[in-house]
């Protein structure tokens, strides 16, 4: 079976890899990019590169970090976040999340736009304790816009009713209860850049008594109080979702235990701390920014009511209170997005689309519907449809999925299916998600209809040519690992048969060296067991006869004698055997051995005999 798709999509784009194609950062800020992937791709490391072909400059992946530039991959969202710090100008241009594969990378290319933005109205915080002004002492008040590109230039400045006067150039302000000059005074904090300036509400300050010994203030401002904690008093979650609250604190606090419990009062039920989680909460500490954030997930009705933000202490903790509610709310307007890989409609696979809304409270349920010209009947109730070409009933039909929860439904916008040829043997069909988009497609076959192919070739002639340097790439890639593994193979098996050939040799030449001492050694054993002669004489006393046989002279009374040779043939063989074995003798063996039992009379013993010696003479 042979199919053809072709996928147009005003949102992401089908494959396993996807991110917002365009995204803009500010001078002087961070930005966060979140790359998202198929769930086969949770353990293979993720990167980020500069440019947007295959040959671009990777710049940090998951098991390294690069000085402005780091990644964190969170598997169980299938998202790995890249950040890139203090934006400048010249970071505009293209750049790739791209996931390394051992034959061909994934990536997806993304568009940074980096721009100039004007200041925020800046924003109050004390920095110092909350009883610091009672005793006469200075409250530190910060002042910062969290927009707008940097650098940012801060200017304080002292009202009075009679005028206004700038006291200071930092972001920071100290003020002193000996320095007011008036028993109500204000200051205001502006932040300007090259794009405009914004001025901070007002710091009222009440001076309630001054004198040589004490002096005693009250500082308010419109928002907040003075402290060393504080969040916003109010949030709101939503059901089934999740919730990030930021605990601001002062400098003097960076490397303190921070808490968050359930509870206004100093009794409250401790539920998450710095050092430790717990479930659906946990805290993180941004020593830098001077926040802790604490996230609580999974919100649920009974969640609602008052929490604490503290600070462990030795004396007496520092806490901040803050109301949450929790609320349900509508689903939005479902997300297609396609889940297949780029090139499974090529093969004849399926193509899955996902439906799912960014907003409303859980639990939320799907239906895909199928409408015909003549009906709708509801297909599936998941967030994910399959379509598939051998399934389609008509020539043209639509499908849209429904998101609905308890306060509201939503349905997303139509996956238009048109069927050009559709036998036993193929079938090829366009899907599209609107009207409007980037385009994709596979090439079509020539076994094809011509109408077909010519209308589906024109609507895909950018993605056909990538198509075709990525088989080219593949093939060169291809290639090249054959002719390398042939090689391989063929020294292998060189290798092999040399070893072989030299082992044979050696093993022959020793074993025709051991039979041929063994027959030696054999025959040798055999030759000596075989007596040339043997005579044994006795005498009997007095005898006068005198004897020579041989080497050997009898002139005792009475002796026991016996000349015994043995006489090993002379023959080419032994002399072969002389030269080859450590046995081998060279000519014959004799032995001669004479017992005398008694001197004679007449010859008496002399001194080297005894009246029973034994002598031998061997000759070799």
């Amino acid at each position: 079976m042979r199919i053809l798709i072709l996928l147009i999509c005003s949102l992401p784009v089908s494959g396993a890899l996807w991110a917002k194609p365009t995204v803009t950062g500010i001078v002087g800020r961070a930005i966060a990019i979140d790359c998202h992937y198929g769930a086969a791709y949770q353990n293979h490391v993720k990167y980020w590169c500069r440019g947007w072909s295959r040959r671009c400059t990777v710049i940090a992946k998951t098991n390294w970090q690069n000085g402005r530039f780091s990644i964190t991959d969170d598997k169980t969202q299938r998202i790995f976040v890249v950040t890139m710090k203090d934006l400048r100008s010249g970071d505009t241009g293209w750049y790739s999340c791209g996931i390394e594969q051992s034959n061909l990378d994934t990536m997806f290319s993304v568009k940074l736009q980096i721009s100039e933005e004007s200041v925020s109205v800046p924003v109050l915080k004390f920095l110092s304790p909350p009883n610091v002004s009672h005793s006469g002492g200075s409250v530190s008040v910060s002042c910062e816009s969290v927009r707008g590109s940097l650098p940012i230039q801060y200017t304080w400045t002292e009202r009075t009713p009679s005028e206004e006067s700038n006291i200071a150039d930092t972001n920071k302000l100290d003020l002193r209860c000996r320095s007011f000059k008036q028993q109500q005074q204000q200051y205001y904090c502006t932040a300007s850049n090259t794009q405009g300036k914004q001025s901070s509400e007002m710091v009222n300050v009440i001076v309630f008594n001054k004198t040589e010994k004490s002096c005693s203030y009250v500082i308010l401002t419109e928002t907040i109080v003075s402290g060393a904690l504080w969040a916003k008093p109010t949030v709101t979650g939503i059901l089934g979702r999740a919730i990030a609250i930021d605990c601001h604190y002062g400098a003097g606090y960076q490397n303190h235990v921070k808490y968050w419990c359930h509870g206004w009062s100093r009794q409250c039920t401790v539920i998450a701390k710095t050092n430790w989680q717990n479930g659906r909460f946990s805290i993180t500490d941004d020593k830098t920014q001077r926040i802790f954030v604490v996230t609580m997930k999974d919100l649920r009705s009974g969640d609602t009511g008052w929490y604490s933000c503290g600070i462990e202490q030795s004396n007496l903790d520092q806490m901040f209170h803050v109301k949450l509610q929790i609320s349900e709310e509508s689903v939005s307007v479902p997300v297609l997005r396609f889940l297949s890989l780029p090139k499974v409609s090529c093969s004849g696979g399926s193509v899955s689309v996902s439906c799912e809304p960014a907003r409303g409270s859980l639990p939320i349920q799907y239906t895909w519907t199928e409408k015909t010209p003549s009906e709708e009947s509801k297909i599936s109730d998941t967030n994910k449809l399959d379509l598939r070409c051998q399934s389609f009933k008509q020539q043209q039909q639509q499908y849209y999925c429904t998101a609905s929860n308890t306060r509201g439904k939503q349905s997303s916008e139509m996956v238009n299916v048109k069927v050009f040829n559709k036998t036993e043997k193929s079938c090829s069909y366009v899907t599209q998600i609107s009207s409007i988009g980037p385009k994709y497609s596979c090439e079509v076959s020539s076994t094809e209809s011509p109408a077909s192919t010519h209308s589906m070739s024109r609507s895909s002639t950018s993605k056909q040519s990538e198509s075709s340097d990525s088989k080219n790439a593949e093939s060169l890639i291809y290639i090249v690992l054959g002719v390398l593994a042939a090689i391989l193979i063929v020294f292998v098996v060189s290798l092999l048969l040399y070893l072989k050939i030299n082992n044979k040799g050696s093993i022959g030449t020793l074993c025709h060296r051991r039979d041929k001492t063994l027959r030696d050694d054999q025959q040798l054993a055999a030759e000596e067991e075989n007596i040339v002669y043997a005579d044994v004489n006795r005498l009997n006393r007095n005898s006068a006869r005198t004897q020579r046989e041989g080497t050997v002279q009898l002139t005792n009374d009475e002796i026991t004698y016996a000349a015994v040779q043995f006489q090993k043939k002379s023959s080419r063989r032994s002399n072969e055997m002389s030269r080859h074995s450590a046995y081998n003798m060279d000519g014959a063996i004799y032995s001669n051995i004479t017992i005398q039992s008694q001197p004679p009379k007449e010859n008496p013993k002399s001194p080297q005999e005894s009246e029973m010696s034994t002598y031998a003479n061997d000759a070799l």
